[in-house]
Parts: structure tokens; C-alpha cells; sequence
């Protein structure tokens, strides 16, 4: 059966009640539980995003290997070529460099690309915000499921490469849903957070391309966590997306097991991003087609 690729407002226009025939506000668990209920939709509308993305393109699927390779080599060759950045016990081979780069950048970017397309996501669908009761909640989470896709993609090249530079795969990456499964959490909870703050704050496109600029250099991506000096390791602490960088590379690239406290404090913030992110986006959707 072919996709249906069809934008989201025509299949809840198909699908749901006009708004004016239901003002019934459900609670904030039914709100929740709509996740689960609405899967096979959701799963529809991911792949319909996913395919979407590159429909009519030239290189079609092949693009979301080269847009974070491309910015892969510009990063290697400033940071491993010109500025002289070592990864890995003290490792001198570009090439090392590059698949150190790999495994921290390319999970940022699925990150980085949720955040950015959920900014605005609310605001690009105002027909599900006035004219018909749609689960909103869904929006931003299919933008991150669609955009880890991409990143699971991404992902397995980095095994891919890993295994053909160390000339083995460590065992630990089968450990590496311990890793994604908070990310993923984390990230969901950002994008119901900006993608309704989005609504009332029009600059938050604008910010959070800037933001998402200098947390991406406030996380030890393009350069290693020891580099940082002492009086600025507290940033470490407190940005949970570096313990998160640190643990891919820890379970990829070295076979090492995640340290139990970093990993315990970047899950316990990722689980307070996932439910305070969706509380925030509940509490404002219903003024969402007041402001638009």
C-alpha cells in the first residue's frame, strides 16, 4: 500500500469532530494515554514526515547520512586538522578524530533537528489548532521520533566505522538503548516545552537557532571533556546532554560500561524534561488558537 503523505490537517479534518462540537477539556492523564491510544497515527504521521522530508529530492534518503557527514568532515578538518584536537587517550590519527567526532555529533543533530522543527511545528498547523479537536500532544513527538529515526540511521554508520578503524565492535553497544532511551525522553520533553512556548514567544525560532549553536560547543563534541579548563568543568554538570555524548562514545568506541552517577543524573533530568515538558504543553494548548 502506498504512504499516505498527506498533511496532518487532512487526515483530522477526515477524522475528527469540528471544534465548536466539542469543548469537553480532557485531564491530563487521558491527555497522556492519547499517545499510546493514537500509535498507529502517530507511527503513520512519522512516516509520512520521514518520507516527506526528502520527497522529490535528488539523493532522496540518502540525505540524512550526508548532511551530518558533510558537517562532519568541516568539523574534522577545523578541529582535527587545523587546530590539532586529539580524542582518545591521547590517539593522533585524523581518523580517530572523525569517529570520536561521529559518535558525539551525530546524536546532538537528531537532538539539535527535533528542537529546531518543533519550535515552530504548532504554529505551521493552525487549521488542528482552530477548526478541529486534534491530540496536539502528538506534533512534537512525532518531529522527535522522526528525527531519531534519522539519527538511529546515523548511528549504526558510526558502529559501521568504528568497527572498521578499531578492527572490532565492543559487546557494550548492545547496552546502547540505555543511552537513547533518555535522550529520546529528554529531547521529547524539550520539544513539548518549546513547541507550545513557541506559540506564545514568536522570537523562539530565532533563540533557539542560537541556543542550540552554543550548547552544541557548551558539550564536549568537537572537542574532549578534559579539555575544558578546571574552573569550567561545572558546565559538564549541569548541561545533561554531555553525559550523554560521553556515555555513546563510552559504549562505541571504548567498551566501557556508563558511570553509574553522570548516567543517573542525566536519566533522572531526562525523565523531569519528559513529564515537566508535556505538564507545560497541556497547561497552555488551550490557549493555543486564542494567540494565532
Amino acid at each position: 500500500m502506498p504512504l499516505d503523505l498527506q498533511s496532518p490537517t487532512a487526515v483530522a479534518e477526515r477524522t475528527w469532530e469540528p471544534l465548536e462540537d466539542s469543548r469537553k477539556q480532557e485531564s491530563l492523564l487521558e491527555s497522556f494515554l492519547t499517545l499510546w491510544s493514537m500509535r498507529t497515527l502517530t507511527l503513520t504521521m512519522v512516516k509520512r514526515d520521514f518520507v516527506g522530508r526528502y520527497k522529490g529530492s535528488f539523493l532522496g534518503a540518502i540525505w540524512p547520512l550526508l548532511n551530518p557527514l558533510g558537517h562532519m568532515l568541516l568539523y574534522t578538518f577545523l578541529f582535527g586538522i587545523i587546530l590539532q584536537v586529539r580524542f582518545g587517550g591521547g590517539t593522533t590519527g585524523t581518523s580517530n578524530f572523525a569517529l570520536y567526532m561521529m559518535a558525539g555529533f551525530l546524536p546532538y543533530i537528531a537532538m539539535s533537528e527535533a528542537i529546531s522543527n518543533a519550535t515552530t511545528k504548532i504554529l505551521e498547523e493552525p487549521n488542528l489548532v482552530k477548526r478541529v479537536v486534534f491530540p496536539l500532544q502528538i506534533l512534537p513527538f512525532v518531529v522527535a521520533l522522526s528525527s531519531f529515526m534519522s539519527g538511529a540511521i546515523s548511528l549504526a554508520i558510526v558502529v559501521a566505522f568504528a568497527a572498521v578503524q578499531l578492527h572490532t565492535v565492543h559487546s557494550t553497544v548492545l547496552l546502547l538503548p540505555l543511552v537513547i532511551i533518555p535522550h529520546f525522553l529528554f529531547t521529547v520533553g524539550f520539544c513539548w516545552f518549546i513547541s507550545a512556548l513557541g506559540v506564545f514567544v514568536r522570537d523562539c525560532r530565532h533563540f533557539m537557532a542560537l541556543a542550540l549553536s552554543a550548547w552544541m560547543y557548551a558539550t564536549p563534541i568537537v572537542y574532549p571533556a578534559e579539555r575544558l579548563p578546571e574552573n569550567l568543568q561545572w558546565i559538564l554538570w549541569v548541561n545533561p546532554v554531555a553525559g550523554i555524548v560521553q556515555d555513546y562514545r563510552h559504549l562505541i568506541l571504548e567498551g566501557r560500561m556508563p558511570e553509574l552517577i553522570p548516567y543517573l543524573s542525566y536519566s533522572l533530568v531526562a525523565v523531569g524534561m519528559f513529564f515537566v515538558g508535556f505538564y507545560f504543553f497541556y497547561k497552555t494548548k488551550q490557549s493555543f488558537a486564542d494567540v494565532m
